[in-house]
This record gives C-alpha cells, structure tokens and sequence, in this order.
C-alpha cells in the first residue's frame, strides 16, 4: 500500500470506527497522537479520547446514526521525512427515528501524520468548527443542556 493510500485509510477509519460505534477503535487511532477540537483543551492518547467519547449517545444499534463525510480532502506527503500533512472538511449528517435526517457539524479537519516502524499513524488531529446545528441527540451534554432549557 502507498503511503498516499495508508493515510487515505486512516482517515477514513476515523470516521468509520465513529459512525459503528466503535469508541475503542476511534480511541486507539491517538494512541500516540493529539486530538483537538477548537475551543476544548487537547486530548493526547487512547485513554483521554475514550474519556471524550463517553459524552457520545449509542443507540441500540450500538452506533451514534451519524454518517461522518470528508471531502476536499488535501494531502501533502514528505516520504523521506517520514511526515505528512492534510486538511479536508467534515459534514456530520445524523438520523433517528425521533429525529429528521439533517447535518449537525460542519468543520475542518486538519492533520498530521508520521511514520513509526513503516506504518502511517495520526500524530495530531485539529478540528475547526464551522458551523454547528442540534447536537442534542449525539452528545450527552447536549441533551442535558437541551432538557434543561
């Protein structure tokens, strides 16, 4: 696989391990790496992302009913650096049987990645919001906020 297509994969298992529901695996994407929302205090390792995906509502499905979507995704690799960065935008659409089809996050996502061993990780992740619509049936503090209102 070239490193083109090993990140490619990574960033597409961030956004497939959030939308099964797989907490653990989305966790363990940063087990070495940083993991940032704009606004929120930077989260390093499994540990602290498993702590941020508690806030996350599973349905009895076991997933989130969210479709993440990346797009205008830009990839610069540095192969001898062992080093490469990215950004692309993110829309998170959403769905329940209480809750119409509609894209709750609009944002930017911005990495970076290294080389470890001949295997491609994330080292850093940033996450700009853009535009934010009803969070209320994905987080837990959005669903308290809301039922407190």
């Amino acid at each position: 696989m070239s490193a083109r297509e090993e990140i490619t994969h990574l960033m597409n298992r961030y956004c497939f391990a959030l939308d099964a529901g797989d907490l653990d695996g989305f966790a363990s994407l940063f087990e070495h790496g940083e993991w940032t929302m704009e606004g929120f205090t930077p989260k390093f390792g499994k540990q602290d992302l498993l702590h941020v995906t508690s806030n996350v509502i599973l349905y009895e499905d076991g997933t989130p009913k969210t479709k993440h979507i990346t797009s205008n995704v830009d990839l610069k690799i540095d192969d001898e650096a062992g080093t490469a960065k990215s950004q692309c935008y993110v829309t998170v659409l959403q769905q329940t049987d209480n809750f119409p089809l509609q894209a709750i996050f609009s944002g930017h996502y911005f990495d970076d990645f290294e080389r470890v061993g001949g295997r491609w990780r994330f080292a850093k992740r940033i996450i700009r919001n853009m535009l934010v619509g009803n969070l209320s049936v994905h987080l837990k503090s959005a669903a308290s906020a809301a039922a407190g209102a």
